[in-house]
């Protein structure tokens, strides 16, 4: 017993001379709650990417607790900002390689856009005014274009009472390119998606939500131009396949281009055909050096190999050696 009592006391010895630190509750407030009604309390579990697959993939969040487990919904708009996965964004990397975020996540943003930070003479001496201000005059914050009790106002009475509709010279505005982007999809002996339905919702949603902020109960033309600009716009930074020449959603929903996707394919078939003549795994050296023979590049070879062992397209067999599953 005397044992047990030392090693009791040992364990609280090294918690309070750790890095634990407590610290003490000295006012407990009630927030008024003016315009939410429900609040949801979302738990972090330990080594998730993002706070919940749950509440981007299907728009509900699950809760167990006191013995109650209940999925709720979760209908709201969700702006989330990422760092490059390598520090600095590589634009010959595809923004799935940039953004180190699963796929199955980062397809379900409406609008991503790669925000670079390149020297712009304005910009930059705008940049250095504001943040030389702050230091020179404390307290200092600069005049916001709105006030923000009536921003709060404004953006308070257009959730609650305005709800527009789509008319259909919007409609037909919006279908109109959905069509023309789903044409673009073959060029010659190429063949990709340029567009997917989830797109043509999310051009929906943006045309509803200009016309929100104008306290318009219809969306206008105007109002689908302007989507069709944003959307344009983010495909053209963040789907566009600069091998194959051509706009491909794939490097959003899958992490894999066109171009990637035929490499890929060839990889795979050199494997095979190495694996069917040596009756066994093939090492990796072998496939590197063949693949390189067929005009692969050896860096894309490598890093497709890690890829594929990663996805379950292949295993290893034994060290340096491996086989299609």
């Amino acid at each position: 017993k005397l044992h047990e009592i030392e090693e009791k006391l040992n364990k609280l010895r090294n918690f309070i001379d750790g890095n634990i630190r407590f610290l003490t509750i000295k006012q407990v407030s009630v927030v008024e709650n003016k315009d939410s009604e429900w609040v949801y309390d979302v738990t972090v579990e330990p080594h998730h990417l993002f706070i919940s697959h749950g509440l981007i993939l299907h728009n509900t969040v699950s809760i167990a607790k006191a013995g109650i487990v209940a999925t709720l919904n979760a209908r709201t708009a969700i702006l989330a900002a990422a760092n490059p996965a390598l520090g600095r964004f590589v634009a010959q990397k595809t923004i799935a390689e940039n953004v180190n975020l699963p796929v199955t996540i980062l397809s379900r943003f409406d609008l991503i856009f790669p925000i670079v930070d390149r020297p712009n003479p304005t910009l930059d001496e705008k940049m250095s005014e504001h943040i030389l201000k702050l230091h020179q005059t404390r307290g200092y914050v600069g005049m916001p274009p709105i006030p923000p009790d009536l921003l709060k106002k404004y953006i308070s009475y257009a959730r609650k009472n305005i709800v527009p509709r789509l008319t259909p010279e919007a409609a037909e505005r919006i279908k109109k390119f959905y069509l023309e982007m789903r044409s673009k999809g073959t060029v010659g002996e190429k063949e990709s998606i340029p567009i997917t339905p989830r797109q043509l919702e999310a051009l929906v949603r943006m045309a509803e939500a200009r016309a929100k902020m104008a306290l318009r109960e219809e969306v206008t033309v105007e109002d689908a131009e302007a989507a069709i600009r944003l959307m344009t716009y983010v495909l053209e930074r963040t789907a566009y396949d600069r091998e194959a020449g051509i706009i491909d959603i794939d490097m959003i929903m899958t992490g894999k281009p066109l171009s990637q996707r035929e490499k890929l394919m060839k990889l795979m078939d050199i494997i095979r055909e190495k694996v069917r003549e040596i009756g066994g795994p093939v090492s990796r050296e072998e496939v590197v050096t063949t693949a390189e023979e067929a005009g692969l590049d050896r860096r894309f070879v490598e890093s497709s190999i890690e890829r594929l062992l990663r996805e379950g397209l292949i295993y290893e067999q034994r060290p340096g050696y491996i086989m299609p599953t």
